[in-house]
């Protein structure tokens, strides 16, 4: 009879013990689990969105013990994902079109004259192959590159001490579109003396 209640107590210790054993690894999976989530990592146990290692992480060239490997948290790896987008064609811009070189009207005098300097303008393009230029005006003065420069005459009429103005029209054309930018310069009528 001693023998009975002996062997049934150690089956229901055995019992006892198997189901604190499930329950210390449940647990355990739970607490790793959760420290993922804490660090970036979804609950389905999926790639960490971004995380940095744990300072309690050992680096995997330091042997640990299996009861270590157990309860310290493995080192998360970072791993940046990307979803490719779909680009949508724009179209050209213009990234500068600016004054190279001011312009200057004639000076001195009548016997001594000297002549006026022209304007150089510059420009960059993307998204066109060309760009066009119009002077005072619609009309094309000319057809350059995406990228270039151009020394333009810069007539001068009026009455000294006038300002002279001439507008500048850059376009840029592609398949995605037109684009343009207008530029005006100006510069002092000088006096011509008579001598």
């Amino acid at each position: 009879m001693a023998a009975q209640s002996s062997a049934a107590g150690r089956r229901w210790f055995i019992a006892v013990l198997l189901v604190m054993v499930t329950l210390a690894v449940v647990a355990g999976q739970i607490l790793n689990r959760m420290a993922r989530i804490g660090a970036g990592q979804s609950l389905s146990g999926g790639i960490p969105v971004s995380s940095t290692p744990s300072a309690e992480s050992v680096p995997p060239s330091t042997p640990i013990s299996p009861e270590a490997a157990a309860t310290s948290p493995s080192p998360i790896r970072t791993l940046k994902l990307t979803e490719p987008t779909a680009r949508t064609p724009s179209g050209p811009a213009i990234d500068y079109f600016r004054v190279a070189s001011e312009p200057t009207c004639p000076s001195g005098t009548d016997q001594a004259r000297q002549d006026g300097r022209p304007v150089v303008l510059e420009w960059k393009v993307t998204g066109a192959p060309t760009t066009t230029l119009a002077v005072d005006g619609p009309g094309i003065y000319g057809t350059y590159e995406a990228a270039g420069s151009e020394k333009l005459n810069f007539p001068c009429e009026g009455a000294a001490g006038d300002d002279q103005a001439h507008t500048y029209t850059l376009v840029a054309t592609s398949e995605n579109g037109t684009t343009s930018k207008k530029l005006t310069v100006q510069a002092k009528i000088n006096e011509i003396a008579a001598t």
